[in-house]
């Protein structure tokens, strides 16, 4: 009897010691299923509140408009209608600007077209953000001996970005002179190759300016010498035709030049 009793005891021992077993081994898969689960919560919760930022495109701003012009007909000695037309380009954008070919539309005062003028070219035609250019022509108007029907000049040009260099030449000794009928004005100057290069051709423009500043009109001319880097060359603009009261209503000059053609 005592046999089986101490039997029995060793064996209830034997249970219990096997049940907490059990119970730790289960407590100890629940602890790590417990904490997996928080884990992909967690991560699930993260990715929730990503935000993908994507970089926006940079805007370009290419502009290019004419802050000043001015147009003027008389009639010549000899009853011809002449007209002469001048605009200021300024690149109002944020990119360098090569300007294409300028087509100019004499109107009259109905708004028809006495005449048009085509493949004119700007000085200089690369224009960075916040620089100008000059543009001018003169021309005889045909079937008209009436200056009066003259109103106004309109402008197509065309432009766009780019990355090429103004290629600006140095200019200095700038001096305004008053002719005679014939030649009504012009401005003499010395231009300065200060690049590294030759340049084979050297286009200026000098824009006549009134007291109040009102642009009068545009002289241009161009160096087809030939300029070697750190050489200089005297230019004397008196083209094109400007009215003979354009003179006397001088009070300041612009000029500007570049290399072209190289």
């Amino acid at each position: 009897m005592k046999k089986f009793s101490s039997l029995l005891l060793c064996m209830s021992v034997i249970l219990l010691l096997m049940g907490c077993s059990g119970d730790e081994e289960l407590s100890g898969v629940s602890g790590s299923s417990a904490t997996q689960s928080n884990a992909e919560v967690v991560e699930d919760s993260t990715e929730k509140n990503v935000v993908n930022v994507q970089e926006q495109p940079k805007v370009e701003n290419v502009s290019l408009e004419i802050t000043q012009d001015n147009g003027k007909a008389w009639v010549d000695s000899i009853g011809t209608v002449w007209l002469h037309s001048a605009a200021v380009f300024e690149n109002t954008g944020d990119e360098p600007i090569k300007i294409g070919e300028t087509q100019m539309n004499f109107k009259d005062q109905e708004g028809g077209i006495l005449g048009t003028a085509t493949w004119i070219y700007s000085i200089p035609e690369v224009v960075l953000p916040g620089e100008k250019a000059f543009i001018s022509e003169s021309t005889y108007i045909e079937g008209t001996s009436d200056a009066s029907l003259y109103k106004e000049t309109t402008y197509n040009f065309d432009f766009e970005k780019t990355t090429a260099d103004p290629n600006l030449m140095e200019v200095s000794a700038v001096k305004g002179v008053k002719g005679d009928e014939y030649i009504p004005y012009t401005i003499t100057g010395i231009v300065k190759n200060t690049k590294e290069v030759k340049q084979e051709n050297v286009k200026v423009a000098g824009a006549l300016y009134a007291e109040d500043g009102q642009l009068l009109g545009v002289l241009t001319d161009y160096i087809d010498v030939g300029l070697n880097p750190g050489s200089e060359a005297g230019f004397e603009l008196s083209y094109p035709d400007i009215p003979i009261e354009f003179a006397d209503q001088v009070a300041t000059v612009e000029v500007l030049a570049f290399g072209w053609g190289n």
